[in-house]
């Protein structure tokens, strides 16, 4: 039997689920039923959903729909401020918040999610990787960079095990001799 397309799809759930008028609701619900059956790579936007029963002459709410946020529009408002790097303690928070949000979202199954926050800690990898090259950078900030940049790299190599590396590393006698200026409150 052929798949019924995005369309059609649409069309049967909003039949299926006795729908009267439409809100963010229903698009919301029309959504969930989307993935189920096409994957996560199946979400519309709610204003593509909302055309196609616009096209049937269905009722819609337009003001509450043009105010829904798109699939993806959610998870980069959860990820936007997690780029700080501008010492070990705020490289230190954004990658603790990096990992917080991956395991939720991999405990949640969320494929989505997890990649939206592994990009995150792609473009930090990436910035501090784009600092290193710097003539500008003293060598203290050099060294602060390229640890950063490590951290970075073993969380993006090996999640699960990050947490327990980072205090490890922390620990360490080459960290604390190259450091242990930087991070006073570091025994």
């Amino acid at each position: 039997m052929k798949r019924p397309t995005k369309q059609q799809l649409v069309l049967e759930i909003y039949d299926r689920e006795a729908m009267g008028e439409v809100t963010s609701q229903e698009i919301e619900i029309i959504n969930r039923a989307l993935i189920a059956e096409y994957g996560e790579g199946g979400a519309m936007e709610p204003a593509e959903i909302a055309s196609i029963l616009h096209q049937e002459e269905l009722p819609i709410r337009f003001d509450q729909i043009f105010r829904m946020d798109s699939p993806t529009e959610q998870y980069e408002s959860l990820v936007r401020g997690l780029s700080g790097y501008g010492d070990f303690g705020e490289a230190e928070t954004t990658l603790r918040r990096i990992d917080a949000l991956y395991r939720q979202f991999q405990q949640a199954g969320d494929k989505t999610g997890m990649r939206f926050v592994r990009q995150a800690a792609l473009r930090l990898k990436q910035e501090t990787a784009a600092l290193l090259q710097s003539p500008k950078l003293t060598e203290p900030r050099r060294a602060e960079m390229g640890e950063i940049n490590q951290w970075t790299t073993v969380w993006l190599q090996t999640p699960e095990l990050f947490v327990q590396w980072l205090e490890l590393r922390k620990a360490s006698a080459g960290y604390k001799a190259l450091f242990q200026n930087k991070n006073p409150g570091q025994k």
